[in-house]
């Protein structure tokens, strides 16, 4: 699995949760290091955190200087990476099984794309993707402009579906209080 990246999305100001999701335990561990356990369980060593603004990982951590959402830090992800691809996660959705991780990743080894995004019962996960550093230009562009919706910059681009047909926990997103007590009850 070395010839693909990871990009932990974690520069959101968690407004709606009141502290910094990446500090957030599950299972003993933040949600930061779970993500990042992932990808080294599945041998991916090149693993760039966006947007983190704490301390105490190894992995590069990349500020998020232009603070445009999740598609800047992206956009600054895909710039650092050392691979042509990368898995991209926001640090929020912890019970991502690594499984699904690498049925996505080889999924893409037989397509042409410039990114997969996981869709389940009709339902898009735009943080849950893959994509290649080749979109670079097309989303600095986008960047310069005034949407920075994920969705719209998808469209633009050569996107392909892995879809998933089973249970839809893995994709919990953890946004606020409620959320995170709720994930607790799920443990």
């Amino acid at each position: 699995m070395s010839q693909i990246s990871a990009i932990i999305l974690s520069g959101g100001l968690s407004t709606r949760m009141g502290e910094d999701k990446c500090l957030l335990s599950y299972n003993g561990k933040t949600f930061l290091q779970t993500q990042i356990d992932k990808f080294k369980k599945l041998g991916i060593e090149d693993i760039i955190i966006s947007g983190f603004r704490g301390s105490g990982v190894k992995e590069k951590i990349i500020a998020d200087d232009i603070m445009k959402g999740p598609l800047s830090g992206i956009y600054l992800g895909l710039k650092n990476i050392k691979n042509e691809c990368a898995f991209v996660v926001s640090v929020d959705t912890p019970l991502l099984r690594e499984s699904i991780i690498k049925e996505m990743i080889e999924y893409s080894k037989s397509i042409v794309f410039d990114a997969v995004v996981l869709r389940h019962n009709e339902v898009v996960e735009p943080l849950i993707s893959i994509f290649k550093k080749n979109v670079l230009d097309k989303l600095s562009k986008y960047l310069d402009g005034k949407n920075f919706n994920v969705r719209g910059f998808l469209e633009l681009i050569n996107l392909k579906y892995f879809e998933y047909k089973e249970s839809e926990v893995a994709f919990f997103n953890v946004n606020n209080k409620s959320d995170y007590d709720k994930l607790k009850n799920m443990c």
